[in-house]
């Protein structure tokens, strides 16, 4: 028991140092403030989905990246070297991760049930149990696939099949239209649905059954994290050092250093499955997006007499324009991190490929590969989601700007693939939340989101109530603001790298 609350006490230091625990407090708080600022009698309904689909999972990417991290740095031989067991180190994280995902959850849950005060202290315990059990799964599922990969990539390819099932059957199950009893045999369902029923006044409460089953699971999740794997010998990627300006290699002409980096990197990436997949993801993400809107709208009609269909820019905005840029920056931002982590910019120092070089290809490859991910899922989204007609030129190019911009922000101040998660986490919910602002608020008054860069790509979307100032408008006075906002980032960056 000593070891376990050291080592728990040990994580609740490692996790205020990288910053977990400052972004569950900024999460709690914007959360909070957008329950808050709903009606009252959706409050619930929209804080079910949320507790579920992103605070219980807080920690869940956060502790896998953790123990990568640990893993490229060599800490990870000394705890195996001390009487700490794995389990116990696995259950402590856990814990604390754990107990960061209840932080959030309990604002949330008193902002939803503000007008039930009577029901509050009835409904804590389900929610917040449901929420803790949630977690604990979660978590435990990545950190078990963190264990049994060798480096990020593979980690990274093998975690959606390992959590799609633990987040999409209890959708079905208590969001959806599915409420067949097996689907509890998948232990998060419980979890998803003491949240729902805590919101609910206890209607529609699981079977103990399925909840002594879940936590079953949830005690045995820290067994199946098992010691870290190494990286298998040969299957590292050489660095390869490039002569110095000046020295010619044998057949290699004069060929630019910075274009030999990129060959090499993107001939790596041919070879990736993972990033082949992140390639096709865009229209992937569309194609769903067209499949899965009109039995979503309908289903949310009729249980909540919730029309969708009209606040189709605003979903579109969130869901393709400001999503797609995400995710090419967020993957260029952890492969910089990654390769802080391994010493390859070390390498750098002593070739010809300059940091700011370096930085700006990493940059320039996100935005490239987010504009023909946009040109290619915007029309694929269906005109259910404000697609199929003309592309929104100025509305894609703005949003293709917001990758680099964060490859730029995860540079600038992440020191490692940890730091770089929580600086991404932090963006993401700027990036989901600044076209839902721009889209409630009226003209002109969504104007003052427009602080936020990302607020000028969705206001050059079709729908968007931006006065007079047409999409062309918005364009030259996005690029500017998007380039303020992005020039110190950048400085700072080159510095960080520089200096590593």
């Amino acid at each position: 028991m000593n070891r376990l609350l050291a080592a728990a006490a040990l994580e609740a230091r490692l996790q205020a140092r990288y910053g977990i625990a400052a972004v569950a407090a900024a999460l709690g708080a914007v959360w909070t403030l957008t329950l808050v600022a709903l009606p009252a009698g959706a409050a619930d309904e929209v804080a079910a989905h949320l507790l579920f689909l992103d605070t219980a999972g807080f920690g869940a990417l956060f502790g896998a990246f953790l123990l990568l991290f640990e893993r490229v740095e060599g800490s990870r031989r000394s705890l195996e070297a001390s009487p700490l067991r794995p389990a116990e180190g696995a259950a402590a994280r856990i814990a604390t991760l754990t107990a960061l995902a209840l932080l959030i959850a309990l604002p949330m849950a008193v902002a939803a049930l503000r007008d039930r005060p009577a029901d509050l202290v009835a409904a804590l315990p389900p929610v917040l149990g449901g929420v803790a059990l949630t977690s604990a799964l979660l978590t435990a599922a990545c950190l078990a696939a963190g264990a049994r990969s060798p480096d990020l990539p593979r980690f990274l390819l093998v975690l959606p099949p390992v959590v799609a099932p633990l987040v999409l059957v209890p959708l079905v199950h208590v969001f959806g239209p599915s409420g067949h009893p097996l689907l509890y045999a998948v232990p998060t369902t419980a979890g998803a649905e003491l949240i729902r029923s805590g919101l609910a006044g206890g209607a529609g409460s699981p079977p103990p059954a399925a909840v002594v089953y879940a936590l079953g699971w949830a005690v045995l999740g820290p067994l199946l994290v098992r010691p870290g794997a190494e990286a298998p010998p040969g299957r590292t990627r050489p660095v390869r050092v490039r002569p110095r300006p000046g020295t010619r290699a044998v057949g290699r002409g004069r060929t630019p250093a910075i274009v030999r980096f990129a060959r090499t990197d993107l001939f790596g990436t041919g070879r990736d499955p993972l990033l082949l997949l992140l390639l096709c993801s865009p229209a992937l993400l569309a194609v769903g997006l067209r499949l899965l809107f009109p039995p979503v709208s309908g289903f949310v009609m009729d249980a909540f007499g919730f029309d969708l269909r009209p606040h189709a820019p605003a979903l579109v905005a969130a869901l393709v324009l400001l999503h797609v840029p995400m995710m090419f920056g967020l993957v260029q931002g952890l492969r910089a991190a990654e390769e802080l982590d391994g010493g390859v910019l070390l390498v750098l120092r002593v070739s010809p490929v300059s940091v700011p070089a370096y930085l700006a290809y990493r940059m320039a490859l996100a935005g490239a590969a987010s504009l023909a991910g946009l040109t290619v899922a915007l029309p694929l989204s269906g005109p259910s989601l404000g697609g199929g007609g003309p592309l929104p030129v100025a509305a894609v190019l703005l949003a293709s700007l917001q990758a680099p911009l964060l490859v730029a922000l995860m540079a600038a101040f992440a020191a490692n693939t940890v730091e770089a998660l929580v600086a991404a986490k932090a963006v993401g919910a700027v990036l989901v939340l600044s076209p839902v602002l721009a889209w409630a608020a009226p003209f002109p008054w969504n104007l003052a989101a427009a602080v936020l860069p990302p607020v000028w790509a969705a206001l050059a979307l079709p729908g968007y109530d931006a006065g007079p100032l047409t999409p062309w408008w918005c364009l030259p006075l996005g690029i500017a603001w998007t380039a303020a906002a992005g020039w110190p980032l950048v400085r700072r960056a080159r510095r960080r790298l520089e200096n590593a």
